[in-house]
């Protein structure tokens, strides 16, 4: 009886496969990067001044899709418009899409100002043009005056300007109402 049993288990389960076509079998496949660096530093600069300064263990570069692959712990350095520095963000992983002039940072993020505040989310992207960050999941925000969960986060890459939505916690300013 067993014997008979695993050829129409076998059988059962190679029906319920799927095949994939040849063409989306080979894009599914991870192509190796052009580049790949560690240790590395991406410095951004604009007009001459030093915009930020990305480091992380591991950075893999692909050309074709003008993507880079952070990991093994990204660092950023935020400098204001002046080329000081302003604050740093700490993530276990980062994604840039240089098309989309989007970058994205993962696990455990963190972002402290150079004044104290302090946001910790599991995702936050930023807008390099506008010198903003925003979440789109859990905040904790801490500063002098606040302990503060929410979501919906929005703020200036030095935390000094932030909205939060769906706030629960304590603040010490004065609400208007």
């Amino acid at each position: 009886m067993k014997v008979r049993l695993f050829p129409v288990l076998c059988i059962l389960f190679l029906g319920c496969s799927s095949v994939e076509e040849p063409g989306k079998m080979a894009s599914k496949a991870k192509q190796p990067p052009d580049q790949e660096i560690w240790n590395g530093t991406i410095e951004v600069t604009e007009n001459g001044l030093t915009q930020s300064i990305i480091k992380a263990g591991h950075i893999e570069l692909y050309e074709d899709t003008r993507v880079t692959l952070l990991d093994s712990g990204v660092v950023v350095d935020f400098f204001n418009k002046k080329g000081q520095h302003a604050s740093v963000l700490t993530s276990l992983a980062a994604k840039i899409e240089e098309k989309h002039d989007i970058f994205l940072a993962t696990g455990n993020v963190i972002v402290i100002s150079d004044s104290g505040a302090m946001l910790r989310t599991e995702r936050l992207y930023w807008d390099r043009k506008n010198r903003q960050i925003r979440s789109d999941t859990l905040v904790t925000m801490t500063s002098a005056f606040d302990s503060l969960r929410g979501y919906e986060f929005d703020a200036k890459e030095d935390l000094s300007s932030w909205q939060l939505k769906r706030p629960t916690g304590q603040t010490f300013r004065q609400v208007q109402k």
